[in-house]
Protein backbone atom coordinates (compact mmCIF):
# COMPACT_ATOMS: atom_id res chain seq x y z
CA UNK A 1 0.00 0.00 0.00
CA UNK A 2 1.45 3.56 -0.72
CA UNK A 3 0.23 6.28 1.94
CA UNK A 4 1.55 10.28 0.12
CA UNK A 5 1.88 12.30 3.77
CA UNK A 6 1.24 16.32 2.97
CA UNK A 7 3.07 18.76 3.85
CA UNK A 8 0.68 21.29 3.63
CA UNK A 9 0.52 24.97 4.76
CA UNK A 10 -2.72 26.55 4.99
CA UNK A 11 -4.14 29.53 5.60
CA UNK A 12 -6.39 30.45 9.16
CA UNK A 13 -9.70 31.16 8.22
CA UNK A 14 -9.61 30.88 4.15
CA UNK A 15 -11.46 27.50 4.24
CA UNK A 16 -12.06 27.65 -0.09
CA UNK A 17 -8.07 28.54 -0.27
CA UNK A 18 -6.92 25.33 1.79
CA UNK A 19 -9.93 23.33 0.14
CA UNK A 20 -8.78 23.52 -2.77
CA UNK A 21 -5.21 22.91 -2.14
CA UNK A 22 -6.39 19.50 -0.28
CA UNK A 23 -8.01 18.62 -3.53
CA UNK A 24 -5.62 19.25 -5.56
CA UNK A 25 -3.28 17.35 -3.58
CA UNK A 26 -5.38 14.36 -3.38
CA UNK A 27 -5.92 14.19 -7.05
CA UNK A 28 -2.23 14.57 -7.50
CA UNK A 29 -1.64 11.98 -5.29
CA UNK A 30 -4.81 9.50 -7.00
CA UNK A 31 -2.93 10.03 -10.62
CA UNK A 32 0.28 8.91 -8.78
CA UNK A 33 -1.55 5.89 -7.89
CA UNK A 34 -1.32 6.40 -4.22
CA UNK A 35 -4.09 4.16 -2.11
CA UNK A 36 -4.36 7.08 0.73
CA UNK A 37 -3.17 10.44 1.15
CA UNK A 38 -2.67 11.95 4.82
CA UNK A 39 -3.21 15.47 5.55
CA UNK A 40 -2.09 17.02 9.36
CA UNK A 41 -4.57 18.14 12.12
CA UNK A 42 -6.14 21.15 11.42
CA UNK A 43 -5.85 22.00 7.64
CA UNK A 44 -9.12 22.82 6.29
CA UNK A 45 -9.49 25.80 8.89
CA UNK A 46 -6.10 26.66 9.46
CA UNK A 47 -4.14 26.73 12.91
CA UNK A 48 -4.42 28.31 15.44
CA UNK A 49 -8.19 29.62 14.99
CA UNK A 50 -8.91 31.72 18.09
CA UNK A 51 -11.65 33.05 18.56
CA UNK A 52 -12.76 32.15 14.83
CA UNK A 53 -13.14 28.55 16.05
CA UNK A 54 -16.63 29.96 17.48
CA UNK A 55 -18.10 31.68 14.86
CA UNK A 56 -20.89 30.84 13.53
CA UNK A 57 -20.55 31.81 9.99
CA UNK A 58 -16.91 30.31 10.00
CA UNK A 59 -17.96 27.06 10.92
CA UNK A 60 -21.16 27.10 8.50
CA UNK A 61 -18.43 27.69 5.35
CA UNK A 62 -16.66 24.81 6.99
CA UNK A 63 -19.41 22.68 6.78
CA UNK A 64 -20.37 23.89 3.05
CA UNK A 65 -16.28 23.21 1.92
CA UNK A 66 -16.68 19.53 3.41
CA UNK A 67 -19.85 19.05 1.86
CA UNK A 68 -18.26 20.27 -1.40
CA UNK A 69 -15.07 17.85 -0.83
CA UNK A 70 -17.35 14.71 -1.90
CA UNK A 71 -17.58 15.86 -5.13
CA UNK A 72 -13.93 17.58 -5.41
CA UNK A 73 -12.05 14.33 -4.04
CA UNK A 74 -11.42 11.50 -6.28
CA UNK A 75 -13.42 8.62 -5.49
CA UNK A 76 -10.45 5.93 -5.33
CA UNK A 77 -8.26 7.10 -2.82
CA UNK A 78 -8.51 7.57 1.03
CA UNK A 79 -8.02 11.01 1.92
CA UNK A 80 -7.52 11.82 5.58
CA UNK A 81 -7.44 15.38 7.55
CA UNK A 82 -8.14 17.39 10.13
CA UNK A 83 -10.50 19.70 10.63
CA UNK A 84 -12.50 22.36 12.87
CA UNK A 85 -15.93 20.53 13.02
CA UNK A 86 -19.63 21.30 14.66
CA UNK A 87 -21.13 18.33 16.36
CA UNK A 88 -24.18 18.20 18.53
CA UNK A 89 -21.78 17.92 21.59
CA UNK A 90 -20.19 21.32 20.34
CA UNK A 91 -17.37 22.57 18.49
CA UNK A 92 -14.26 20.24 17.99
CA UNK A 93 -10.89 19.50 16.27
CA UNK A 94 -11.59 16.47 14.20
CA UNK A 95 -10.35 14.26 11.69
CA UNK A 96 -12.34 12.52 8.80
CA UNK A 97 -12.12 10.73 6.02
CA UNK A 98 -13.78 10.63 2.56
CA UNK A 99 -13.44 6.95 0.31
CA UNK A 100 -15.67 5.88 -2.40
CA UNK A 101 -17.18 9.13 -3.51
CA UNK A 102 -17.97 9.66 0.02
CA UNK A 103 -17.30 11.82 3.56
CA UNK A 104 -16.75 12.81 5.45
CA UNK A 105 -16.30 10.24 8.04
CA UNK A 106 -15.31 11.62 11.22
CA UNK A 107 -12.91 9.49 13.02
CA UNK A 108 -12.56 11.22 16.03
CA UNK A 109 -12.64 14.20 17.66
CA UNK A 110 -10.34 16.32 20.02
CA UNK A 111 -12.93 15.76 23.19
CA UNK A 112 -13.30 11.89 22.20
CA UNK A 113 -11.51 8.95 22.89
CA UNK A 114 -8.74 10.65 23.55
CA UNK A 115 -8.52 12.29 20.39
CA UNK A 116 -8.38 8.91 18.20
CA UNK A 117 -10.17 6.30 16.11
CA UNK A 118 -10.01 3.55 14.21
CA UNK A 119 -10.50 4.03 10.02
CA UNK A 120 -9.90 0.68 7.99
CA UNK A 121 -8.32 1.33 5.26
CA UNK A 122 -8.12 -2.22 2.53
CA UNK A 123 -7.32 -5.22 4.88
CA UNK A 124 -5.53 -2.67 7.42
CA UNK A 125 -6.83 -1.22 10.65
CA UNK A 126 -5.70 2.21 11.30
CA UNK A 127 -5.28 3.52 14.76
CA UNK A 128 -5.67 7.50 13.63
CA UNK A 129 -4.78 10.45 16.20
CA UNK A 130 -4.75 13.92 16.61
CA UNK A 131 -1.65 14.46 18.13
CA UNK A 132 -2.05 12.20 20.98
CA UNK A 133 0.34 9.32 22.27
CA UNK A 134 -2.75 6.69 22.95
CA UNK A 135 -2.35 3.54 20.47
CA UNK A 136 -4.79 0.68 20.63
CA UNK A 137 -4.16 -2.67 20.51
CA UNK A 138 -4.74 -4.80 17.57
CA UNK A 139 -3.84 -1.70 15.17
CA UNK A 140 -2.25 -2.36 12.07
CA UNK A 141 -0.82 1.24 11.75
CA UNK A 142 -1.39 4.13 13.76
CA UNK A 143 -1.24 7.72 11.91
CA UNK A 144 -1.12 10.65 14.03
CA UNK A 145 -2.54 14.03 12.57
CA UNK A 146 -0.55 17.26 14.30
CA UNK A 147 -0.53 20.78 14.43
CA UNK A 148 2.31 21.58 16.39
CA UNK A 149 5.12 24.76 16.27
CA UNK A 150 9.01 23.90 15.64
CA UNK A 151 10.78 25.44 18.83
CA UNK A 152 14.64 25.30 19.05
CA UNK A 153 15.73 22.51 21.06
CA UNK A 154 14.00 20.18 19.43
CA UNK A 155 11.14 20.05 22.15
CA UNK A 156 7.94 18.70 21.35
CA UNK A 157 9.35 16.74 18.26
CA UNK A 158 7.03 14.39 16.65
CA UNK A 159 9.69 12.76 15.50
CA UNK A 160 10.78 11.48 18.78
CA UNK A 161 7.17 10.48 20.34
CA UNK A 162 6.54 8.77 17.04
CA UNK A 163 10.31 6.39 17.60
CA UNK A 164 8.87 6.11 21.54
CA UNK A 165 5.31 5.12 20.51
CA UNK A 166 6.26 2.92 17.77
CA UNK A 167 8.69 0.76 20.46
CA UNK A 168 6.29 1.17 23.14
CA UNK A 169 3.46 -0.90 21.06
CA UNK A 170 5.32 -2.63 17.93
CA UNK A 171 3.21 -0.84 15.58
CA UNK A 172 4.34 1.34 12.52
CA UNK A 173 3.98 5.37 13.25
CA UNK A 174 2.93 7.41 10.15
CA UNK A 175 2.88 11.31 11.04
CA UNK A 176 1.81 14.40 9.41
CA UNK A 177 2.81 18.09 11.04
CA UNK A 178 1.04 21.35 9.98
CA UNK A 179 3.64 23.28 7.82
CA UNK A 180 4.44 27.40 7.29
CA UNK A 181 3.92 30.14 9.00
CA UNK A 182 0.85 31.42 11.08
CA UNK A 183 1.04 35.01 12.79
CA UNK A 184 3.69 34.63 15.19
CA UNK A 185 4.23 30.92 14.95
CA UNK A 186 6.17 28.37 12.65
CA UNK A 187 5.27 24.80 11.63
CA UNK A 188 8.09 22.43 11.17
CA UNK A 189 6.18 20.56 8.67
CA UNK A 190 7.26 17.25 9.75
CA UNK A 191 6.16 14.26 7.81
CA UNK A 192 7.77 11.22 8.31
CA UNK A 193 6.91 7.23 8.96
CA UNK A 194 9.01 5.24 12.22
CA UNK A 195 9.01 1.34 11.73
CA UNK A 196 7.76 -1.06 14.70
CA UNK A 197 10.90 -1.34 16.21
CA UNK A 198 11.02 2.52 16.86
CA UNK A 199 13.64 3.19 13.07
CA UNK A 200 13.17 5.96 11.33
CA UNK A 201 11.97 4.70 7.98
CA UNK A 202 10.98 7.70 6.19
CA UNK A 203 11.49 11.42 6.48
CA UNK A 204 10.24 14.28 4.73
CA UNK A 205 12.38 17.87 4.66
CA UNK A 206 11.67 19.89 7.67
CA UNK A 207 9.73 23.26 6.95
CA UNK A 208 8.89 21.64 3.43
CA UNK A 209 6.00 22.24 2.03
CA UNK A 210 5.33 18.93 -0.22
CA UNK A 211 4.59 15.08 -0.54
CA UNK A 212 6.32 12.08 0.83
CA UNK A 213 5.32 8.82 -0.31
CA UNK A 214 5.33 5.66 2.19
CA UNK A 215 5.02 2.47 1.05
CA UNK A 216 3.68 -0.12 3.77
CA UNK A 217 4.60 -3.68 2.94
CA UNK A 218 2.21 -6.92 3.60
CA UNK A 219 4.39 -7.71 6.17
CA UNK A 220 3.69 -4.38 7.94
CA UNK A 221 6.78 -2.83 7.25
CA UNK A 222 7.06 0.69 6.05
CA UNK A 223 9.87 2.35 3.96
CA UNK A 224 10.52 5.63 1.71
CA UNK A 225 12.79 8.05 1.11
CA UNK A 226 14.95 9.84 4.59
CA UNK A 227 15.66 13.40 4.15
CA UNK A 228 18.65 14.83 6.35
CA UNK A 229 17.79 16.60 9.53
CA UNK A 230 19.15 20.36 9.62
CA UNK A 231 21.98 21.70 12.13
CA UNK A 232 20.01 23.88 14.34
CA UNK A 233 21.46 27.19 12.79
CA UNK A 234 20.27 25.90 9.71
CA UNK A 235 16.90 25.12 11.02
CA UNK A 236 16.32 28.20 13.23
CA UNK A 237 17.28 30.29 10.34
CA UNK A 238 14.54 28.26 7.99
CA UNK A 239 12.16 29.12 10.56
CA UNK A 240 12.75 32.52 10.71
CA UNK A 241 12.89 33.10 7.31
CA UNK A 242 9.50 31.14 7.11
CA UNK A 243 7.93 32.96 9.05
CA UNK A 244 8.22 36.40 7.06
CA UNK A 245 7.58 34.49 4.18
CA UNK A 246 4.08 33.53 5.02
CA UNK A 247 3.17 36.68 7.49
CA UNK A 248 3.80 38.75 4.86
CA UNK A 249 2.33 36.86 2.14
CA UNK A 250 -0.78 35.67 3.74
CA UNK A 251 -1.32 39.22 4.66
CA UNK A 252 -1.03 40.60 1.42
CA UNK A 253 1.54 42.92 1.76
CA UNK A 254 3.56 43.87 -1.22
CA UNK A 255 6.92 43.24 0.24
CA UNK A 256 9.04 44.53 3.15
CA UNK A 257 10.81 47.78 4.78
CA UNK A 258 13.25 47.56 6.94
CA UNK A 259 15.60 50.18 8.88
CA UNK A 260 18.82 49.65 7.81
CA UNK A 261 21.57 50.65 11.18
CA UNK A 262 24.77 49.34 9.63
CA UNK A 263 24.28 46.56 13.01
CA UNK A 264 24.08 43.19 13.55
CA UNK A 265 20.43 43.01 14.07
CA UNK A 266 19.28 44.72 11.27
CA UNK A 267 21.29 43.37 8.63
CA UNK A 268 20.15 39.53 9.64
CA UNK A 269 16.93 40.83 9.64
CA UNK A 270 17.36 42.34 5.74
CA UNK A 271 19.30 39.04 5.02
CA UNK A 272 16.17 37.20 5.95
CA UNK A 273 13.63 38.91 4.02
CA UNK A 274 15.51 38.79 1.22
CA UNK A 275 15.76 35.15 1.30
CA UNK A 276 11.94 34.89 2.18
CA UNK A 277 10.69 37.39 -0.39
CA UNK A 278 13.32 37.83 -3.13
CA UNK A 279 15.31 41.26 -2.98
CA UNK A 280 12.65 42.54 -5.32
CA UNK A 281 10.14 42.59 -2.25
CA UNK A 282 12.74 44.07 0.05
CA UNK A 283 13.19 47.50 0.48
CA UNK A 284 15.78 49.42 2.62
CA UNK A 285 16.31 53.05 4.28
CA UNK A 286 19.22 54.19 6.28
CA UNK A 287 18.20 57.02 8.73
CA UNK A 288 21.52 58.25 9.43
CA UNK A 289 21.77 60.94 12.89
CA UNK A 290 24.73 63.66 13.67
CA UNK A 291 26.21 61.03 16.09
CA UNK A 292 25.83 58.04 13.46
CA UNK A 293 29.49 56.80 12.52
CA UNK A 294 30.65 56.84 8.62
CA UNK A 295 31.78 53.13 9.15
CA UNK A 296 27.34 52.26 10.30
CA UNK A 297 26.34 54.38 7.23
CA UNK A 298 28.96 52.56 5.05
CA UNK A 299 28.05 49.65 5.92
CA UNK A 300 24.40 50.02 5.50
CA UNK A 301 24.77 50.88 1.92
CA UNK A 302 27.38 47.97 1.65
CA UNK A 303 24.73 45.08 2.94
CA UNK A 304 22.25 46.73 0.85
CA UNK A 305 24.30 46.54 -2.00
CA UNK A 306 25.51 42.68 -1.24
CA UNK A 307 21.49 41.75 -1.42
CA UNK A 308 20.43 43.87 -4.07
CA UNK A 309 18.01 45.78 -2.46
CA UNK A 310 17.02 49.68 -2.97
CA UNK A 311 17.97 51.95 -0.26
CA UNK A 312 16.62 54.95 0.46
CA UNK A 313 18.75 57.65 2.64
CA UNK A 314 17.09 60.14 4.77
CA UNK A 315 19.25 62.07 7.41
CA UNK A 316 16.86 62.44 10.61
CA UNK A 317 18.92 65.70 11.70
CA UNK A 318 16.27 68.33 10.43
CA UNK A 319 13.49 66.35 12.28
CA UNK A 320 15.37 65.91 15.71
CA UNK A 321 16.23 69.58 15.40
CA UNK A 322 12.89 70.55 14.84
CA UNK A 323 11.60 68.63 17.66
CA UNK A 324 13.84 69.52 19.84
CA UNK A 325 13.50 73.25 19.34
CA UNK A 326 9.35 72.44 19.52
CA UNK A 327 10.02 71.48 23.04
CA UNK A 328 12.78 73.74 24.34
CA UNK A 329 10.17 76.66 25.92
CA UNK A 330 8.11 73.32 27.46
CA UNK A 331 11.62 71.68 29.25
CA UNK A 332 12.02 75.69 29.97
CA UNK A 333 9.00 76.48 31.84
CA UNK A 334 8.11 73.56 33.58
CA UNK A 335 8.55 74.46 37.31
CA UNK A 336 6.75 71.62 39.04
CA UNK A 337 8.40 68.90 38.37
CA UNK A 338 12.38 67.58 38.21
CA UNK A 339 13.94 66.63 35.03
CA UNK A 340 15.80 63.31 35.21
CA UNK A 341 19.15 62.73 34.70
CA UNK A 342 21.05 61.77 31.40
CA UNK A 343 19.70 62.18 27.72
CA UNK A 344 17.23 60.02 27.17
CA UNK A 345 14.80 62.36 25.78
CA UNK A 346 17.74 62.61 23.31
CA UNK A 347 18.59 59.27 22.57
CA UNK A 348 15.21 57.98 22.28
CA UNK A 349 13.84 61.23 20.00
CA UNK A 350 16.25 59.72 17.60
CA UNK A 351 14.50 56.63 17.70
CA UNK A 352 11.33 57.63 17.36
CA UNK A 353 11.88 59.73 14.74
CA UNK A 354 13.15 56.71 13.02
CA UNK A 355 9.98 54.99 14.06
CA UNK A 356 7.99 57.66 11.93
CA UNK A 357 9.64 57.72 9.21
CA UNK A 358 9.51 53.84 8.29
CA UNK A 359 5.71 53.71 9.26
CA UNK A 360 5.18 56.74 6.67
CA UNK A 361 6.94 55.05 4.06
CA UNK A 362 4.80 52.05 4.51
CA UNK A 363 1.83 54.19 4.69
CA UNK A 364 2.91 55.65 1.21
CA UNK A 365 4.27 52.52 -0.18
CA UNK A 366 1.83 49.28 1.78
CA UNK A 367 5.06 47.68 2.36
CA UNK A 368 5.67 45.91 6.05
CA UNK A 369 7.96 47.03 8.50
CA UNK A 370 9.83 44.47 10.15
CA UNK A 371 11.30 45.66 13.76
CA UNK A 372 15.10 44.30 14.53
CA UNK A 373 15.22 43.84 17.92
CA UNK A 374 16.78 40.78 19.37
CA UNK A 375 15.64 38.78 22.78
CA UNK A 376 18.45 40.31 24.68
CA UNK A 377 17.22 43.66 24.16
CA UNK A 378 13.66 42.77 24.59
CA UNK A 379 14.17 40.62 27.31
CA UNK A 380 16.12 43.92 29.52
CA UNK A 381 14.00 46.84 28.20
CA UNK A 382 16.84 47.89 25.61
CA UNK A 383 14.62 48.66 23.43
CA UNK A 384 12.66 52.28 22.84
CA UNK A 385 8.85 52.09 22.50
CA UNK A 386 7.72 53.06 19.47
CA UNK A 387 11.22 53.80 18.01
CA UNK A 388 12.83 51.12 17.24
CA UNK A 389 10.11 48.73 18.54
CA UNK A 390 7.97 49.87 15.85
CA UNK A 391 7.03 47.81 12.64
CA UNK A 392 4.38 45.12 12.00
CA UNK A 393 7.01 42.02 12.62
CA UNK A 394 9.35 41.78 14.62
CA UNK A 395 11.46 38.46 13.44
CA UNK A 396 14.15 38.06 15.68
CA UNK A 397 12.08 39.19 18.54
CA UNK A 398 12.87 35.44 20.07
CA UNK A 399 16.19 34.93 19.10
CA UNK A 400 19.26 35.94 21.62
CA UNK A 401 22.06 38.44 20.67
CA UNK A 402 24.46 35.99 20.87
CA UNK A 403 22.17 33.61 18.52
CA UNK A 404 22.37 36.53 15.96
CA UNK A 405 25.92 36.69 15.31
CA UNK A 406 25.87 33.05 15.25
CA UNK A 407 23.22 33.23 12.67
CA UNK A 408 24.76 35.91 10.26
CA UNK A 409 28.39 33.75 10.47
CA UNK A 410 26.14 30.39 9.22
CA UNK A 411 24.39 32.75 6.55
CA UNK A 412 27.75 34.19 5.18
CA UNK A 413 29.18 30.85 5.14
CA UNK A 414 26.69 30.20 2.32
CA UNK A 415 27.34 33.54 0.52
CA UNK A 416 28.93 36.50 1.69
CA UNK A 417 26.04 39.41 2.37
CA UNK A 418 26.89 40.63 5.53
CA UNK A 419 29.54 42.71 5.59
CA UNK A 420 32.27 41.69 8.23
CA UNK A 421 32.81 44.69 9.61
CA UNK A 422 28.93 44.56 10.81
CA UNK A 423 29.69 41.45 12.63
CA UNK A 424 33.10 42.84 14.06
CA UNK A 425 32.17 45.83 15.21
CA UNK A 426 31.20 46.40 19.11
CA UNK A 427 27.31 46.42 19.61
CA UNK A 428 26.04 50.16 19.52
CA UNK A 429 22.49 51.75 19.38
CA UNK A 430 24.20 54.57 18.35
CA UNK A 431 22.34 56.86 19.54
CA UNK A 432 25.16 59.16 21.40
CA UNK A 433 28.45 59.82 20.29
CA UNK A 434 31.01 56.80 21.12
CA UNK A 435 28.08 54.94 22.84
CA UNK A 436 28.00 50.67 23.25
CA UNK A 437 25.76 48.64 24.75
CA UNK A 438 28.08 47.05 27.27
CA UNK A 439 27.56 50.78 28.39
CA UNK A 440 24.04 49.50 30.04
CA UNK A 441 23.91 45.53 29.63
CA UNK A 442 26.66 42.80 30.54
CA UNK A 443 28.91 41.48 27.05
CA UNK A 444 25.91 39.18 25.33
CA UNK A 445 27.76 36.66 26.18
CA UNK A 446 27.55 36.71 29.80
CA UNK A 447 23.91 38.17 29.17
CA UNK A 448 22.36 35.60 27.39
CA UNK A 449 22.92 32.52 29.78
CA UNK A 450 21.66 34.55 32.96
CA UNK A 451 18.57 35.40 30.94
CA UNK A 452 18.10 32.00 29.60
CA UNK A 453 18.65 30.88 33.49
CA UNK A 454 16.13 33.57 34.76
CA UNK A 455 13.55 33.31 32.26
CA UNK A 456 13.05 30.13 30.71
CA UNK A 457 14.75 28.17 33.48
CA UNK A 458 12.66 30.43 36.36
CA UNK A 459 16.19 30.77 38.38
CA UNK A 460 16.35 33.35 41.01
CA UNK A 461 18.84 35.77 41.87
CA UNK A 462 20.24 33.27 44.64
CA UNK A 463 20.28 30.81 41.75
CA UNK A 464 22.65 33.25 39.70
CA UNK A 465 24.60 33.79 42.39
CA UNK A 466 25.54 29.85 43.08
CA UNK A 467 26.19 29.70 39.61
CA UNK A 468 29.08 32.35 39.92
CA UNK A 469 27.04 34.99 38.28
CA UNK A 470 28.19 38.46 40.19
CA UNK A 471 25.10 39.70 42.99
CA UNK A 472 24.87 43.03 41.54
CA UNK A 473 24.80 41.90 37.87
CA UNK A 474 22.00 39.06 38.73
CA UNK A 475 19.97 41.67 40.22
CA UNK A 476 20.38 44.04 38.13
CA UNK A 477 19.62 41.96 35.11
CA UNK A 478 16.48 40.53 37.17
CA UNK A 479 15.51 44.28 37.55
CA UNK A 480 15.58 45.14 33.84
CA UNK A 481 13.90 41.51 32.94
CA UNK A 482 10.80 42.51 35.33
CA UNK A 483 10.59 46.47 34.55
CA UNK A 484 10.50 45.48 30.77
CA UNK A 485 7.10 43.21 31.02
CA UNK A 486 5.06 46.81 29.60
CA UNK A 487 7.46 47.39 26.70
CA UNK A 488 7.36 43.22 25.79
CA UNK A 489 3.40 43.67 25.93
CA UNK A 490 3.50 46.48 23.31
CA UNK A 491 5.71 44.79 20.62
CA UNK A 492 5.08 43.34 17.26
CA UNK A 493 4.16 39.59 16.57
CA UNK A 494 7.41 37.86 15.41
CA UNK A 495 8.49 34.09 15.43
CA UNK A 496 7.99 32.02 18.38
CA UNK A 497 11.10 29.50 19.28
CA UNK A 498 11.46 29.38 22.69
CA UNK A 499 9.41 26.45 24.52
CA UNK A 500 8.64 28.15 27.21
CA UNK A 501 7.18 31.90 27.22
CA UNK A 502 7.58 34.94 29.76
CA UNK A 503 4.61 36.83 30.81
CA UNK A 504 4.42 38.88 34.46
CA UNK A 505 2.18 40.97 35.56
CA UNK A 506 3.52 44.45 34.62
CA UNK A 507 2.26 46.08 38.03
CA UNK A 508 4.80 43.67 39.73
CA UNK A 509 5.47 44.58 43.59
CA UNK A 510 7.20 41.28 44.11
CA UNK A 511 10.74 41.62 45.20
CA UNK A 512 12.47 38.39 46.23
CA UNK A 513 13.54 37.76 42.43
Amino acid sequence: MKIRLVQFNPVAGDVRRNAEGIAAAARNAAAAGVDAVVFPEGVLGGFPLGDLARRDAFLEAVQAELARLKEMLPPETVVVFGTPLRTQEGNRNAAVAYRGGQGPEVICTEHGAGGCGVLKVGQSQWWVCLDSTQTRDGSDVVVKLAARPWLRGGKGGIEAEAVADAKKNKVPVLYANLSGGQDDLVFGGDVGAVGADGTVRARGTLFGEGTLDVEIAPDGSVSGPIAPEPDELEAVYTALRTGIRDYALKNRFPGALIALSGGIDSALVAALAVDALGPERVMGVTLPSTVTSSETLDDALELARRLGIPCLRIPIAPAVEAVTGMLAPAFASVDWAKPLPGTLVEENLQARVRGVVTMALSNRYGHLVLSTGNKSESSTGYATLYGDMCGGYAPIKDVPKTLVFALARWRNRRGEVIPPSTIERPPSAELRPGQKDTDSLPPYDVLDPILERFMAGRGSVADLVASGVPEDTARRVARLVVRSEYKRRQAAPGVTLSPDAWRMPITDGFGAW
